[in-house]
């Protein structure tokens, strides 16, 4: 027999739902380490919160299990006023989490040999361990993230991109992280991947808060069966670059469109913006996730979300919508 579960959303989540924060933005830390100082990590925390953002999304795995560590030090003095989410399930592997202190520089090296970053991607699985979703290894996960957090509670505890061939039994799994939130060491659990295993596994658990990838080619917003609006993310990752891609291929293409929107869409910051507010609009009642390792575009994106605050979405949203589902995009080549 099914647990019965506490349904109301909760502090948890408020900061993101624009119920505590003014704008309805996440800011995502698996970049986060690839900046090369310290004091630059926590420039740019800092930036995001100056400018109103108080959830903070992070993961056991990012940057090689370092990235925990650095967001607690940011949360220091803070805590009460910012929501911490962080992720179980992908921990950083064998000898590469002992790695961590080094990969600034290995990431600068990286960025200079295409070839050996590409190679780097194709054997990405060796980075970490193999995925583990039962509760022991959820309890045990979660005492890593607190210590490295330096915080005795985490706001969301999320099963981090389950795949679809190694779904968890989510009837223990709940019982567990549902018993982790009575005890305190969580405010709230939930799921965080592919929008097909997270909406299967959050089906029937109302309590259960839906992270997933979502962009403007995803053409929708997708259902789902609980309580909790849902968080996309991945909104800018792919789509930006496709987008822009076919622009500065296409000369005649970038014209058509700059004519009908009436900003060059080729722009990052222009592409970026209405891709953002793309996604928020789709999903009213929920928020969005975004990363960025520059300062600058963190006030960007948030005039972009406060630009829907309370108002329809701008006239040029629909136009740039109607404009990427016009195009042939399975033309593309690579």
């Amino acid at each position: 027999m099914q647990t019965t579960f506490n349904t109301s959303i909760g502090p948890a989540t408020e900061f993101l739902y624009g119920k505590r924060s003014n704008v309805r933005l996440g800011f995502g830390c698996a970049s986060l380490m690839r900046l090369p100082s310290r004091r630059r990590r926590q420039v740019l925390l800092g930036e995001a919160f100056e400018q109103g953002i108080r959830h903070f999304d992070v993961a056991r795995m990012y940057g090689l299990g370092a990235a925990e560590a650095e967001v607690g030090r940011f949360a220091r003095g803070r805590r009460e006023e910012i929501a911490i989410a962080t992720k179980f399930g992908i921990d950083p592997g064998g000898r590469i989490g002992r790695l961590a202190t080094l990969q600034a520089p290995a990431r600068a090296a990286i960025a200079r040999f295409p070839a050996l970053r590409a190679r780097l991607k194709r054997n990405q699985g060796s980075f970490h361990t193999p995925r583990r979703y039962d509760a022991a290894g959820a309890r045990a996960s979660l005492e890593t993230s607190l210590r490295e957090l330096g915080t005795d509670y985490v706001d969301i505890l999320f099963v981090h991109d389950p795949a679809a061939v190694e779904l968890p039994d989510m009837e223990e799994l709940a019982g567990a992280l549902e018993d982790l939130r009575e005890a305190g060491r969580i405010r709230a659990w939930g799921v965080s991947g592919e929008p097909g295993p997270s909406l299967l596994l959050a089906t029937g658990w109302p309590q259960c808060v839906p992270q997933m990838r979502h962009d403007i080619f995803s053409f929708g917003s997708p259902q789902t069966s609980g309580k909790v609006p849902p968080i996309y993310f991945g909104v800018l990752a792919e789509a930006l670059g496709r987008i822009r891609g076919r622009l500065l291929a296409d000369e005649g293409l970038r014209a058509s469109w700059r004519e009908a929107v009436g900003f060059d869409c080729a722009d990052t910051k222009v592409l970026a913006r209405l891709l953002l507010q793309d996604a928020l609009e789709r999903n009213r009642e929920g928020g969005a996730i975004f990363a960025t390792t520059r300062p600058e575009r963190i006030g960007e994106a948030v005039c972009a979300a406060a630009a829907l605050r309370g108002g329809p979405a701008p006239a040029q949203l629909d136009v740039f919508r109607r404009l990427v589902a016009a195009v042939d995009w399975s033309s593309e080549v690579g």
